[in-house]
């Protein structure tokens, strides 16, 4: 049918809604995104998307040792009349296998909702749902700067709530790519405020203190000062909670490119404090020492090696997706030893 983009998503879930499509493939880098789009879609399709008797749940393992799976839930009539859901996790090439027989056959009562992580344009998968026109594909991507802010809006908004600025500043630095996080930690903050109008920056610094993207800007600061030993740890540590390694390199890039306006001011003979306290938007409170000690290392020329650096790690991984942790964490490592012989 066609890709459906982000801004897209709603226009989607209607047609969902209304059963113009068989399937949708729902990818991309940011595991919570995907998740939480997954869900919607499900929802609008049987109203509740943990009923059993309505939703099926499999995965791309079931697909590769029963292909005929997918084919069968797909064509089976619901026990109590109404839709059905199919939601596929980890969707691969043997997931496509089957989809392509599920549209050799007259369409079902039943909407497949696949999950996928990040995807070539070179993807079989992707091809199938793309050019299709009974399917449709829904790229998610990790949330800019305005997207967060935006979800933090209308989260709160939802519970009566507003937020003060220097509270959203913080917010928005806390709050990382992983929406399904991000949701969970704003909707804690709005449990500790309840009964109240305005959140604060006191209530934020109170609640909001383990979001993905905090230990994202930690690892970032560290590999970025030069203490690799640090780095490796928080870099482990996120592969372990589900962040993707292109989500990394990507966290690292748009790291760069916050910090080269700032080394350029410090070049020309601003003092690193004095940068880093009028940045704009705000520089969390907690992680402003770092921020210093980075642009007391970093030159604007570095950074552009930098930059350049992690460019080329990023093409890497696309050419080799099963090294994809290796060439991220080398390629920050290399950074780290930058750092570190520069502070010397």
């Amino acid at each position: 049918m066609a890709i459906f983009k982000p801004a897209q998503h709603p226009a989607l879930l209607k047609k969902t809604s209304a059963g113009e499509v068989r399937g949708v493939l729902v990818y991309g880098s940011d595991p919570g995104g995907v998740s939480e789009l997954s869900r919607r879609l499900v929802r609008h399709v049987v109203g509740n998307d943990d009923d059993p008797m309505s939703v099926v749940v499999l995965d791309e393992e079931t697909c590769r040792e029963d292909p005929a799976r997918l084919v069968d839930e797909a064509q089976a009539m619901s026990m109590f009349g109404g839709r059905r859901a199919i939601r596929v996790r980890g969707a691969g090439e043997h997931f496509a296998k089957a989809m392509e027989t599920v549209l050799e056959r007259p369409a079902g009562d039943a909407v497949i909702i696949a999950e996928a992580g990040q995807l070539k344009t070179s993807s079989g998968l992707r091809k199938l749902f793309e050019k299709s026109p009974e399917l449709a594909a829904a790229p998610v991507y990790e949330d800019s700067a305005r997207d967060i802010q935006q979800i933090i809006r209308e989260t709160l908004e939802k519970e009566g709530l507003r937020i003060a600025p220097d509270a959203m500043a913080a917010l928005s630095e806390l709050l990382g790519g992983d929406r399904a996080a991000s949701r969970g930690e704003l909707e804690k903050l709005a449990l500790y405020c309840m009964g109240r109008k305005q959140v604060t920056l006191e209530d934020v610094r109170a609640i909001c203190g383990d979001v993905s993207g905090h230990a994202m800007g930690d690892m970032l600061d560290t590999f970025f000062s030069g203490d690799a030993v640090t780095g490796a740890r928080l870099f482990a540590s996120l592969l372990a909670e589900g962040t993707s390694p292109a989500a990394i390199l990507a966290a690292a890039s748009a790291h760069v490119a916050r910090l080269k306006p700032l080394a350029l001011l410090v070049a020309a003979g601003d003092p690193p404090a004095q940068v880093v306290k009028a940045a704009r938007p705000p520089i969390f409170f907690r992680r402003q020492p770092a921020w210093i000690r980075q642009l007391s290392i970093w030159t604007p020329e570095a950074l552009e090696t930098a930059d350049a650096g992690l460019l080329e790690a990023t093409a890497s991984t696309r050419s080799m997706p099963t090294l994809e942790a290796e060439i991220a964490e080398r390629c920050l490592l290399s950074l780290s030893v930058r750092a570190a012989r520069a502070s010397r």
